[in-house]
């Protein structure tokens, strides 16, 4: 994952960069993504976390916290160890302090309209690092995740975040097919906030941003591998249907 991905993101073509993360690559690149010079890693998290005081850490502090770290939980893909994996990751990223800007950035396709962008930050093992960037009051369509979990955090501005579940057996991806969701998150995700997305806890998610825009990170995990559909999309509709559970009629949309 170290390498330089959009270097080979050819022009004005969609190509899928974090699970259900689509881009459309805006400009050439011409120096890479060698901006970001990279502290040696340690052999030891504990080492390192004995050593190193729990304040704000920089970005090269952050891949050497959380690289062995995050090698070390990565193979508990159950409910819980991807509690733990999401924790413990989150813990870490909650206290990076300024974050170099992406490369370049790039058009998103998981909106309605013109106004997200993503870029890359590289430096990951286990992990994708993928930042974020939504003009004042634009959306990024609730989708699922199938395959990757995420540790969402916020740089500035404020986004509203909502998460859902679906509601007892699970579904294909047929649209029109009506089925219950449960939204589990309703959350206000301001500079430093963190929301959580496992693939059995809050797994599908999207953003609005407030009036002044958001700007965060996205750190994706994989750890099963890609089915062959498309990212699905996720539409609820009207109001709950169990107003205390927060239950929802939802479908699939292409």
């Amino acid at each position: 994952m170290n390498d330089n991905l959009e270097d080979r993101l050819p022009q004005n073509k969609e190509i899928e960069v974090s699970e259900g993360v689509f881009i459309k690559r805006r400009t050439v690149l011409t120096g890479g993504l060698s901006l970001i010079g990279l502290a040696p890693f340690i052999n030891s998290f504990r080492a390192y976390a004995q050593s190193t005081p729990q304040g704000q850490i920089s970005f090269e502090q952050f891949l050497t916290e959380a690289n062995p770290l995050t090698k070390s939980l990565i193979g508990d893909t159950s409910t819980g160890g991807q509690d733990n994996y999401l924790h413990a990751l989150a813990s870490v990223a909650s206290r990076l302090e300024g974050l170099p800007d992406p490369a370049s950035w790039n058009d998103s396709t998981q909106s309605f309209k013109p106004g997200t962008d993503l870029g890359f930050t590289p430096g990951g093992e286990s992990f994708t690092i993928l930042h974020w960037r939504m003009e004042p009051h634009t959306q990024i369509r609730l989708h699922r995740h199938d395959y990757g979990n995420v540790v969402t955090l916020g740089l500035s501005g404020y986004n509203r975040v909502e998460n859902y579940e679906i509601v007892g057996e699970d579904h294909d991806y047929d649209p029109g097919k009506f089925f219950q969701v449960r939204k589990t998150v309703d959350q206000q995700l301001r500079r430093g906030d963190i929301n959580l997305v496992s693939l059995d806890r809050n797994y599908i998610h999207g953003f609005t941003a407030g009036p002044d825009g958001a700007h965060g990170l996205d750190i994706t995990t994989r750890i099963r591998p890609k089915p062959e559909h498309s990212t699905p999309y996720l539409s609820v509709r009207g109001n709950a249907v169990d107003e205390f559970k927060q239950i929802y009629q939802a479908e699939w949309e292409d």
